[in-house]
């Protein structure tokens, strides 16, 4: 997710960016590079690593794994996008999971993740824990980026762009120049999947469901009245809700990272977004805004219109005309 910490580099094994990509800030690129090429030949020569989806233990690697690239794959074939032959982005790339699953269970031959924390430098052990893999494939790279640093002037000509749940964790003030940067990213006729869930206003678009299930209770509770029902949270939260970053901050850790967050959500709705991709110059040419069916309080039925209560996730298909 596009979250956390600043710092632009290229770090670890599989991390360094082919082609024009290979601009990007870091150290030791030449390493890098050499790392890259030499699983480039190994798998021109052996394939693959090989892996086995019967492994699969961790219900958040499942739901990245499957679902999640799963909904890419769909959206990209819409848009007409051959992933065999495509150069993808991935903008909030996370831990890297789904790009992952996107080289082995899709045929991506080309997906370059960047994010502003370095989750995805676990990935070689959580693929060899949850699928047994020896190595990452040759078609992953990853890059470490400052929060709205510029991407088109090195990352130019791309088929195709996925963001995962990234934009509402976006500043307000940087959501416009952003996309309109994605946008000069793409080659003429590319496209950009863009999902969000949950939205803000929805009833759980605080973010912070694992420890508190009341729905829309972030707009009818103070911060201070939310933060103690979090900290006084005892017991396991569900297992798709944990990510591979929660070890690194131990369980009251992990409450305050989580409730930062949650501050620092931009409360983008489903129609500012669409706007603001036409305002970056996206043609849109497909959106979906599902809802859940739920009762709403008399009192925030009085302040929001139900729509936006009810809008819980939105994908969008965009195009660069």
């Amino acid at each position: 997710m596009w979250r956390g910490q600043s710092g632009a580099q290229l770090s670890g094994a599989f991390l360094e960016p082919p082609g024009r990509l290979g601009a990007a800030q870091g150290g030791g690129r030449g390493h890098v590079r050499a790392a890259h090429w030499l699983t480039r030949l190994r798998e021109r020569t052996f394939g693959i690593a090989t892996w086995d989806a019967a492994r699969i233990s961790d219900e958040w690697f499942r739901a990245h794994f499957d679902y999640a690239a799963e909904v890419v794959q769909q959206w990209l074939a819409y848009g007409g996008v051959d992933l065999s032959r495509a150069r993808l982005l991935n903008f909030g790339c996370g831990d890297g999971i789904t790009d992952l699953a996107l080289a082995l269970r899709h045929g991506v031959t080309a997906i370059h993740g960047v994010d502003i924390r370095r989750e995805y430098a676990k990935l070689p052990r959580i693929a060899r824990e949850q699928l047994g893999m020896a190595r990452l494939p040759s078609a992953l790279t990853f890059e470490t980026i400052a929060p709205g640093t510029p991407l088109a002037p090195r990352c130019g000509s791309m088929d195709a762009i996925v963001s995962w749940s990234t934009f509402e964790h976006v500043q307000r003030e940087q959501l416009l120049p952003i996309l309109r940067d994605l946008h000069e990213c793409l080659r003429p006729g590319g496209v950009f999947f863009l999902q969000i869930e949950p939205l803000f206003y929805s009833p759980w678009g605080s973010h912070l469901r694992r420890y508190d299930d009341v729905p829309w209770h972030h707009l009818l509770a103070s911060e201070d009245e939310l933060w103690r029902i979090i900290e006084a949270h005892q017991g396991p939260i569900a297992a798709d809700e944990v990510d591979f970053g929660f070890a690194d901050f131990g369980v009251e850790g992990y409450k305050r990272f989580v409730f930062k967050e949650y501050q620092q959500l931009n409360r983008l709705t489903a129609d500012e977004l669409v706007d603001l991709a036409g305002q970056a110059g996206f043609a849109i040419e497909r959106q979906e805004r599902r809802c859940v069916e739920m009762d709403v309080p008399q009192t925030l039925a009085e302040r929001h219109p139900r729509e936006r209560l009810l809008n819980n996730e939105i994908l969008l298909l965009l195009r660069r005309t």
